[in-house]
């Protein structure tokens, strides 16, 4: 299985360094892409420059799984069930997570599915290692390896 997380903004520090740690734990083959802030001067400006960056990034034919404040919550053993589904169908996915004022509709409309890690906002790094954590947590779970318990 190929994973891309795709997100506007680095991590650093601590957080990347566990990020990394995730990485390496996961066996799927798992790509981070980082993309630079927008230097535009307008919320939607910002947006639609991010968005621009994001499609020239996402893998053709992909599942897309978009990061997003009102989308669908789900367990995490649901979450193991987008992967079980789109390995069998051969699919690699993408994640997005976008910049600090969201993401523009043309990047929402193009989402397989709109997850949501909480109704409480994250700070986008801290979002990608919570991420990745869940990424391991879904291969455990369906390895029935115990991490998950």
């Amino acid at each position: 299985m190929k994973i891309q997380i795709i997100s506007v903004g680095k991590l650093s520090g601590e957080l990347s360094k566990i990020a990394d740690k995730y990485k390496k734990m996961i066996g799927w083959q798992i790509r981070t892409t980082e993309l630079q802030h927008s230097k535009k001067s307008s919320p939607e400006e910002i947006k639609e420059d991010e968005s621009k960056q994001i499609g020239a990034k996402i893998t053709n034919g992909s599942y897309i799984v978009v990061l997003d404040l009102v989308g669908k919550q789900i367990s995490s053993e649901g979450f193991s069930t987008v992967f079980a589904k789109q390995m069998m169908l051969g699919k690699s996915i993408d994640f997005i997570i976008g910049g600090a004022f969201g993401l523009d509709e043309i990047i929402l409309k193009t989402a397989n599915i709109k997850l949501s890690l909480s109704e409480m906002t994250f700070p986008h790094q801290l979002v990608k290692v919570i991420l990745l954590e869940q990424i391991y947590r879904a291969q455990t779970i369906l390895d029935n390896h115990p991490y998950h318990k």
